[in-house]
């Protein structure tokens, strides 16, 4: 699961000006190697153009939501609600199978090497007490599911899975949480229960804190964890070791770009 990728590009999600002008500044020469976080496509307005590109260049990522959400789309599984998704001419453009057997090569987690460094991509988060092991495992039991039955898969994949449970109990809750962890996630208890609703702080008063907040296991063996997800943020997670590069390209911030070597950040803004 290692790659030499020296850059993860934040969530896209269909700001397609904004990605080539971020492509200007960290591979002007188209030699430095990138990931993405997850979140392509939705909610912007050029997810179709995005998708032609990454399709072209055999751009990888990691799984999010809303990568997710399309395939579910393009299955027949889900309806393109015309109100939230602006994904339309994705659907459009008859090039299903192309799209969903190219997110079937993505995984929900990868580890990045560079120079000796170590980094953890994810789309929203990790729990606090997973070694890497448990990443990888907890990775491989989703995407081995996905691929060997992506319609089952991504019919059952929807729901407030919030309580952790074990593979023998229920493995399809346990893949709803396993999905709503790597793909959802926010706040959570120290038990490892999910808040998937709240994208600001909690007052003092509550159980539920940032996922990154409480003491990370992994991060024993790992140099840097990178998410996307959580726009609200900006970026700022008070974590040497873990950061957050959604900064909210879609609503009108910008689109980030972290080095995984030295963890500079470069951003390009939104185009209005």
């Amino acid at each position: 699961m290692k790659s030499k990728a020296k850059f993860v590009i934040g969530d896209i999600q269909g700001c397609y000006r904004e990605f080539k002008n971020l492509l200007k500044l960290i591979d002007p020469d188209k030699k430095n190697k990138f990931f993405c976080v997850g979140d392509l496509v939705n909610r912007g307005p050029e997810s179709e153009k995005v998708i032609e590109y990454v399709l072209n260049n055999k751009i990888k990522s990691v799984l999010g939501n809303h990568d997710l959400h399309l395939m579910a789309i393009l299955m027949g599984i889900k309806d393109h609600n015309d109100k939230k998704d602006t994904m339309k001419k994705i659907i459009n453009k008859n090039k299903s199978i192309e799209i969903i057997e190219h997110f079937l090569s993505f995984p929900f987690a990868k580890i990045l090497s560079h120079q000796n460094k170590k980094t953890l991509v994810v789309h929203a988060g990790i729990l606090p007490d997973w070694s890497v092991s448990d990443v990888l495992a907890a990775n491989e039991e989703l995407t081995s599911s996905l691929k060997s039955d992506p319609e089952k898969f991504l019919s059952t994949m929807y729901g407030n899975r919030r309580k952790a449970i074990s593979k023998s109990t229920n493995k399809k809750n346990r893949r709803r949480y396993l999905v709503n962890v790597f793909t959802r996630m926010r706040f959570i208890t120290n038990k490892n229960r999910l808040d998937l609703q709240t994208k600001i702080k909690k007052t003092s008063k509550e159980q539920y804190q940032p996922w990154f907040s409480f003491k990370h296991k992994s991060l024993k063996e790992l140099d840097n964890i990178v998410f996307g997800h959580w726009a609200a943020l900006n970026g700022v997670t008070n974590h040497n070791k873990i950061k957050g590069i959604d900064l909210g390209c879609v609503w009108g911030g910008s689109l980030a770009a972290i080095n995984v070597h030295d963890k500079s950040i470069i951003t390009v803004n939104s185009v209005k």
